[in-house]
């Protein structure tokens, strides 16, 4: 199994265009699960929405991420991690599950973490992304802190565009390998 090199940043940072462009390159990445379990729940009339039940809502991503991880094994990407689900809780000053807190983090995930910042002229807000950007900068600074608690590397992307971020993390990328070459 690849340990997954992973994109955070709060909603709206343009994780998810970039992920969708190193697949475009051919690279293989894991999707995020929390858009995919906002709109289940959204449509199944329930309320595993981390605006309105946290504690569901991370229990779905973990259940969802969990079988990414282990049923998408050549993913080399992914966008969003289980750590993230650490950083909402402590932001909505939530209870961390026994579940989260035994997760195995280092078996699944690469030590360098990609991060993008909040960034308020692409920040759109939808129906899955009902939060104001002050709400973004707020869980983006809990993100950082949390990521460090676990003692991973983070990188922060640059404000710039789609393709210039993918050569930025391939480049990233490339030079750690030959350093630890």
């Amino acid at each position: 199994m690849l340990k997954k090199y992973i994109i955070t940043g709060a909603p709206g940072t343009g994780k998810s265009t970039l992920i969708d462009a190193l697949e475009h390159q051919g690279i293989p990445c894991l999707k995020e699960m929390s858009r995919k379990v906002i709109i289940n729940e959204q449509n199944t009339g329930n309320d595993g929405m981390p605006w309105e039940n946290i504690n569901r809502f991370t229990y779905l991503v973990f259940e969802e991420t969990k079988a990414a991880l282990l049923n998408e094994n050549e993913s080399v990407f992914c966008d969003r991690s289980l750590v993230d689900n650490l950083a909402y809780l402590r932001h909505y000053n939530k209870t961390i599950p026994d579940y989260l807190k035994q997760f195995d983090y280092t078996k699944y995930y690469h030590k360098t973490v990609f991060i993008a910042l909040p960034w308020e002229s692409i920040y759109k807000t939808d129906l899955q992304r009902p939060e104001g950007f002050n709400v973004q900068l707020a869980l983006s600074k809990q993100l950082v802190e949390t990521y460090f608690k676990k003692n991973f590397d983070l990188v922060y992307l640059p404000f710039s565009t789609v393709k210039e971020r993918v050569r930025f993390i391939l480049n990233e990328l490339k030079n750690k390998n030959n350093s630890s070459s």
